[in-house]
């Protein structure tokens, strides 16, 4: 496939986009975005992000306009985001913070068992039966090629965080998911690198770099969980199921339950592809302002 069809197929290709048969594309030429650039620390739902140097931008008024003409989202898809963020690194091609998860204090305890590489294991077949599945309703040769990080928590970040490998029709996607725990439950964020061949040690530097970036917002942190506080009827474990779109039959939270087969329902497991169709057009306009 070479460059420029792969980036027309990035139109129809990106996360949710994979929700309809026939998305609207839309050129991004003939599109007035507001793209904005990242240089102030940014509100997000329950905490700020702060840059992390480089020429990093962000949509936020034109982000809902953007999935939804560009990738083919129903609008209320876009309510998921909380921030678009291109180019928050030189590394990172874009990351999105997503809606936080208010199901209460995540337990990670489930984490130190004994059989969790098994449950993992389970997790990972579950999701290469999505992979599947999704490939087949597409028509495109799309495979769960493995992790290039392990999912993992930093308990001292209070993080869960992976990277998996997904070959589409021929091109190698790597998808570096991280959720950061908090008081009431956790914050979704997902990150696409600039290079398609990076190393393990490298996805690690990004995951570090992003989550020293969010800060929650004064008395919402992790350590700020006190007694009488809500908490969430699932474990780690459950939010890695969350977080990879399958079920998880351990998982007692109805609220969890409900999202997992909200996702297997619409035949989606949650695929991000590299914009740099986007991020040259916003270079080029701030080029010619």
């Amino acid at each position: 496939m070479n460059k420029s069809v792969r980036e027309n197929l990035i139109f129809v290709m990106v996360a949710h986009a994979c929700f309809l048969a026939q998305p609207a594309i839309v050129h991004a030429e003939d599109t007035d975005y507001h793209p904005q650039n990242f240089i102030q620390p940014l509100s997000a739902a329950r905490g700020t992000i702060t840059p992390a140097g480089g020429a990093a931008f962000y949509l936020k008024p034109d982000r809902c306009n953007l999935v939804v003409k560009e990738f083919g989202w129903d609008r209320d898809q876009c309510g998921t985001i909380d921030q678009l963020i291109f180019g928050f690194t030189p590394e990172i091609d874009n990351l999105t913070v997503e809606k936080p998860v208010s199901d209460g204090y995540v337990s990670l305890a489930d984490w130190d068992s004994a059989d969790r590489n098994e449950e993992i294991s389970s997790l990972e077949e579950s999701f290469k039966e999505s992979v599947k599945a999704q490939s087949q309703r597409l028509g495109q040769d799309i495979r769960f090629d493995g992790w290039l990080l392990y999912p993992q928590i930093d308990k001292g970040k209070n993080i869960l965080y992976y990277a998996n490998i997904l070959n589409w029709a021929g091109d190698r996607t790597i998808n570096i998911s991280v959720s950061v725990f908090d008081r009431q439950g956790y914050v979704p964020i997902k990150i696409v690198p600039v290079n398609g061949n990076i190393t393990s040690d490298a996805v690690q530097k990004i995951v570090e770099a992003s989550a020293d970036a969010y800060k929650p917002k004064a008395g919402s942190s992790y350590f700020e969980f006190s007694s009488g506080d809500k908490v969430a009827g699932y474990g780690a474990l459950g939010v890695l199921a969350t977080m990879l779109g399958v079920k998880y039959g351990k998982a007692a939270g109805v609220g969890l339950i409900a999202l997992a087969l909200l996702v297997l329902k619409k035949g989606a497991f949650l695929v991000l592809l590299p914009l740099v169709w986007l991020r040259r057009l916003f270079s080029r306009k701030k080029a010619d302002s």
